[in-house]
């Protein structure tokens, strides 16, 4: 049996965790300049997720009937999944912008 509250703050520190992971591989991969907003994004995501498994376990009440293991097994999850879900949105939102930015060259009449 886990308590709803300390459920729910190990969700949020496993997701928040998860997000900045992912924010943090992509600032190394990229060799960019730190940009503090990028990771702030990331911890707002990973925030959310947390939010988003802690209600639905409420929801449930899961809490009350899930063992350590089990719990140990959803915490580590939520952190995959915060991971997942911020290199989601990195990722398509880069490629949305490559694809917005792309040069188009016209032909020049010829004369």
């Amino acid at each position: 049996m886990v308590e709803q509250l300390v459920g729910t703050i190990v969700y949020f520190v496993a997701t928040i965790g998860g997000g900045f992971l992912s924010s943090w591989m992509a600032f190394n991969a990229s060799g960019e300049v730190f940009n503090g907003r990028k990771h702030g994004n990331a911890l707002i995501i990973g925030a959310m997720s947390g939010l988003g498994f802690a209600i639905a376990n409420i929801a449930i009440d899961a809490f009350t009937d899930m063992s350590d293991a089990l719990f140990a097994v959803t915490v580590f999850a939520a952190f995959f999944m915060a991971f997942g879900i911020d290199r989601f949105r990195s990722s398509g939102g880069d490629m949305v912008a490559n694809n917005a930015t792309e040069k188009k060259t016209l032909k020049e009449p010829q004369a």
